[in-house]
Order: C-alpha cells, then structure tokens, then sequence
C-alpha cells in the first residue's frame, strides 16, 4: 500500500483551501417551501430507527440534515387575544406559522409513522423535542377551542420530558408549528420505542433546520 506524504507545499496547502472552501460553497441545502412535506418521517429498518424528511408532493426522501425547511413571509400569523394562545406571544402580535389545514402557498408540515404492525411495543413510538436553537421559541399544536390545552411540544415554557407526545405505528398527523420570530432555526427531535419483544430501540435524534420569514 503506498502512503502519501502528511505534508503539503505552500502552495499546495493553499490550493487545497481554496478547493475544500469551493466544495463547501457549493454544497447548498435543498429548500422544501410549499407541498406536503412530512417533516419526521420515522420507519424501521435493520431493527433501527429510520428519520427522515419526506417531501410527499414528490416524493422525494431526505436526511435531514439535506434540507431547509421554509416558512415562507405568508406564514405570519396575528396572535389572537385570547389566553388560550398566550403561549404564543402577546395577542396582535405577528408570529410565523405552518398551518394544520392546507394552504398550497405555503409548506404543510406532518408528522407520520410507516411501520408494520406487531415491530413496536402497543404498536407506538415516542417523539421528545430536545433542543431549539434560534430567535425565539418553536410549539406544535393541533386545533381546538383552547389550543394551550392541544400542544404536543412548546419551547417557550422551558423544554423538559413533557415535550413529547406518542405516534402510532401507521400514524399520519397535521398540526401548527409555530415560531415566535423571523430567523433560522435548529429543531432537535429525539424518537424513541420498543420492539415487541421488549427490547429497547436506540434512540434516534436528528436535527431539522427551519427558515422562517
């Protein structure tokens, strides 16, 4: 086996940069802005967690960490006042959010689970918000008379084991992901379940990257 040298020239170590930085630029994550997009897309596979980003609309598969996801301008959305969305901010102020309902002028985001019956222990698996870095505070929440009684997760109270809610196994849910300011965004999920034998599976996390305004 030949070993090449651990060492570069001046001048080869400068054009190593510049092609490593031309590498870098090039690499752009593809933006998902309108469609139906299932943002955690979980499967089993080989006895593990699969996460990914399903773009329905074309059906297209992502890792994660291949794509933006876009809360386009006409995402913003007036508080209303009402205690029931006071977690969202103070009522009249603007937030951005995906909607529950379809709009085909902006991405409809869900959250879907395509595994056999019998893989899972009660044929269910866990999803725990871990981490949100960005401008202000993330929260998925499904419509009803007081939607501070339907949130599934919400950063802006501090992010704990109680941000996580139960999918079935052939689960396909819509709901509203709301972020209180314009900005980027790091979501951090964690899934977790049980075979039916009652062992364990690993935990799988995965960060999702949001553009919002």
């Amino acid at each position: 086996m030949r070993v090449l040298p651990r060492f570069l020239t001046v001048a080869g170590g400068v054009a190593a940069a510049l092609s490593c930085a031309a590498l870098t630029n090039a690499y752009a994550a593809t933006p998902l802005s309108q469609g139906h997009v299932d943002v955690i897309a979980v499967e089993v596979s080989g006895g593990a967690f699969d996460v990914h980003v399903h773009d329905e609309t074309n059906e297209v598969e992502y890792d994660p960490a291949d794509v933006t996801l876009v809360a386009l301008p006409g995402s913003a959305y007036t508080v209303p006042s009402s205690s029931c969305y006071g977690f969202l901010g103070t009522g009249g102020s603007t937030v951005y959010r995906l909607p529950q309902i379809e709009n085909t002028n902006l991405l409809w985001p869900g959250i879907a689970a395509e595994i056999e019956d019998g893989v899972l222990q009660n044929d269910a698996l866990t999803i725990e918000l871990t981490s949100v870095s960005g401008p202000g505070n993330v929260s998925i929440y499904t419509n009803s008379f007081c939607p501070a009684f339907t949130r599934l997760v919400d950063s802006g109270n501090g992010i704990s084991t109680a941000d996580r809610f139960t999918l079935d196994s052939h689960e396909h849910l819509h709901a509203n992901w709301a972020f209180t300011k314009a900005g980027a965004y790091t979501v951090g999920f964690t899934v977790r379940g049980t075979l039916a034998n009652g062992t364990p599976l690993a935990p799988v996390t995965e960060e999702f990257t949001f553009s919002v305004g």
